[in-house]
This record gives C-alpha cells, sequence and structure tokens, in this order.
C-alpha cells in the first residue's frame, strides 16, 4: 500500500489538555505523530488549521436515526443516509440503534449491519445496539408496549449470532434479564439498564450478573421518589453511587437540565459519564412529524409524543450537545469532547478511536472558535458529501 501523509498544522489540538499551534500527522488511516509547530515537516497534502481545535470525531452509542434516513431499518440506503447526516455534524462513528419490535424487525435491522458494516458513507457503523422489548411496561416511555416482554435465550442468541451486536438494554428487575446479562456480558456485550423501575437492591444484583452501564440516565428510568416520606433512591442515583456502572445521558439541555449534567459530570468524571444523542429524527424541523407511522411533536428542540406525556428520542447531534456542555454544563472543552468520543468508545469496548493519539483511528474534527464544526475526516480520508 501506498503511503499517504497528510499534516494539520496550526492547529489547538484537543487532548487531556489543549496543545496550543501543534501539528498532527495521518498517514492511510491512521494518526502517526503529534509535533511541535516548528517542526518543518513534508506531506501529500497540508492541511492550514489557522488556530482552530482539532479534536476526535463524535462518537456515538445511541442513535436511532435522523431527518434523512433512519439507523433503525432494513434498508440499508437509509441507513447510509442517516450516517451521511450525522457526519455532516462530526459523528465520525456511530452504533445504529433499534426500537422495541418483532423479532423478525430486529434481524432484518441486524442483517442489514452485518451487510454495510465497513462499506457505508459517512459515520462509521460500529456494530448494532439492541434497545427493545427487555423493559419494565411501566417505564417504556415512547417504546411500543405490544413487544414489551420478558427475554427468551433462543431469540436473544440468535440476535448475538449475527456477530454484530455490540450493545443490549434491559430492565434488571425483569425475569430473564440476569440469566440473559450473564449469558451475553461474558461474550463481550455491553449491558445496559434501561427503561427500568430498578431500586438500589435491584442494580447491585445486575452489576454482580453482568450490567456495567445505564441508558439515558433520568429519562424513562427511576429515581429518587417520594420527597416527604421515607425517601427512597432509583436506578438512576444507584448508577452514580456504584463505579462499576457508566453512564450515558442525553446532553441536548432539554432531556435533563445543564445543572444535572455538571453535578453528573462532578460525580463520575469524564471518564465514567458520557453524551449520546437518542436521536429519533435528528435535525426534524419543528411541528408535527411522522416516523414509522407514529406522530411526533418537534417543539422547543427536542421530540415528544403529541400529547407532551414523554419525550420522543431527540432531534439533536453531537455537536449540539458539545455546545451544551461548554456553554450551559459549564464543562471545560477537553472533559466535554472526551464524553463525546473516547467514553463512549470504551463503554463498548472499541479501541483505537476517540482520541487524537499515535495509532488511533484518524477520525478528526476541526472546530471553529463556536466549537461548529468546520471540517470532518474518516478513517484517513476527507468526509464530503
Amino acid at each position: 500500500m501506498i503511503k499517504l501523509k497528510t499534516l494539520f498544522k496550526n492547529a489547538n489540538i484537543v487532548t487531556p489538555n489543549i496543545l496550543k499551534h501543534g501539528n498532527v500527522i495521518v498517514e492511510n488511516e491512521f494518526i502517526t505523530d503529534i509535533v511541535d509547530n516548528n517542526i518543518l515537516l513534508d506531506a501529500d497534502e497540508v492541511i492550514d488549521c489557522q488556530g482552530n481545535y482539532l479534536c476526535p470525531g463524535f462518537v456515538d452509542i445511541h442513535n436511532h436515526g435522523t431527518v434523512m434516513g433512519s439507523f433503525y431499518t432494513s434498508n440499508a440506503d437509509e441507513m447510509e443516509k442517516a450516517s451521511i447526516f450525522m457526519a455532516k455534524h462530526g459523528t465520525t462513528a456511530v452504533l445504529p440503534t433499534s426500537l422495541s419490535s418483532s423479532y423478525e424487525d430486529i434481524m432484518s435491522f441486524l442483517k442489514t449491519i452485518v451487510n454495510l458494516k465497513g462499506k457505508n458513507k459517512g459515520s462509521k457503523i460500529l456494530g448494532a445496539h439492541i434497545e427493545s422489548n427487555y423493559f419494565n411496561p411501566k417505564f417504556v416511555g415512547a417504546q411500543n408496549p405490544e413487544f414489551i416482554y420478558s427475554p427468551k435465550e433462543k431469540e436473544y442468541m440468535s440476535f448475538y449470532d449475527t456477530g454484530v451486536v455490540k450493545r443490549v438494554d434491559a430492565s434488571p428487575e425483569i425475569d430473564g434479564v440476569l440469566d440473559m446479562a450473564r449469558n451475553l456480558s461474558k461474550r463481550g456485550v455491553t449491558m445496559s439498564i434501561a427503561h427500568s423501575g430498578a431500586d438500589y437492591q435491584d442494580v447491585l444484583r445486575a452489576i454482580d450478573a453482568g450490567f456495567t452501564h445505564i441508558t439515558h440516565i433520568f429519562n424513562a428510568i427511576s429515581f429518587l421518589s417520594n420527597c416527604y416520606f421515607y425517601p427512597k433512591i432509583g436506578a438512576s442515583e444507584a448508577a452514580l453511587l456504584q463505579d462499576e456502572i457508566t453512564v450515558e445521558a442525553i446532553c441536548d439541555g432539554k432531556h435533563i437540565p445543564p445543572e444535572l449534567i455538571r453535578l453528573m459530570h462532578k460525580v463520575k468524571g469524564p471518564e465514567k459519564i458520557h453524551a449520546i444523542t437518542d436521536a429519533i429524527m435528528a435535525g426534524a424541523p419543528g411541528g408535527h412529524n411522522k416516523l414509522w407511522g407514529c406522530d411526533i411533536l418537534v417543539e422547543d428542540g427536542v421530540g415528544m409524543l403529541p400529547d407532551k406525556s414523554a419525550f420522543y428520542g431527540s432531534v439533536t447531534t453531537n455537536d449540539v450537545e458539545l455546545r451544551v456542555l461548554v456553554n450551559k454544563a459549564n464543562l471545560s472543552l477537553c472533559e466535554a469532547v472526551k464524553m463525546l468520543t473516547l467514553t463512549p468508545a470504551k463503554v463498548i469496548g472499541e479501541k483505537n478511536i476517540g482520541a487524537i493519539a499515535p495509532g488511533y483511528y484518524a477520525d478528526i474534527n476541526i472546530l471553529d472558535k463556536d466549537l461548529n464544526v468546520i471540517y470532518t475526516m474518516i478513517n484517513g480520508k476527507k468526509f464530503e458529501i
């Protein structure tokens, strides 16, 4: 293979600290070096960052789809359109996510990923996230209650056997879920507490069975109840308390207040908390929208059921979340970037993505002073559609 070298020069590089006026060297798919800006280097292509920020591409491990196309689909063209839309907003890697639905629909979704993974344009597809079916009926939120039931080993193992399942969400208090967690966690699947009414003891049992994560904390999941008489914590506070659990949050500034994001960050740190979009229709305009035959009301930059009884995923993108984390939750740029890159990658066991460092894939964003994405590279190639 002919080596092609790209030099990003005069960049403020977002690492654990801001490295001012540095150079990043990319050879083919990988970052090979970070050097001082004063060192003269030859390259096939030189990109002058003009003092803008250079950071890793965003990693979204919970995304159902966009206004341009769905990630939960059996249609490869739809999934590719979704990945292109997300790449336009700086997301260089994504974990397509299912919804509660029939066995046949979930299998079709998984087979589409098998056929498309590594071949699509836009955000690279890391595998599949199953957020479906094995939930507490009282906490389904916008999930379809018709398909909520206890796990069956034959069913979930057939999902696993497709070879693309990276993560499974479930309610640990539901019959059969702990056995499923034991089976799947030992095979490398990230098990996440979701749509759950679990109490503290349920969470401890979940950890013992192999759960290591919690899904969209404080949304469609139990938290502090009865503030007047014998208050009792739920799965959300238990996850913050237990070091074994990593936490994801929808950081659009709507699903949970920025002050709560800052508090959770203070408890967990950027190594244990990260942002996800939980996008159901990212980029959707305001007003009533149709998705899978359902009405979604988009209002104030967030999706919800038409009667406003529950949020319906989100319509946000990772670049919006970055600005919320920095400008509203008052986190440092380095910490906010880590919550959108390296931390989610590690949650699902991905290596060599999510950092600006030698040996990592050249998944790169250039951000202007207002934290808008102005350039994206995926696997060493400029993203442009």
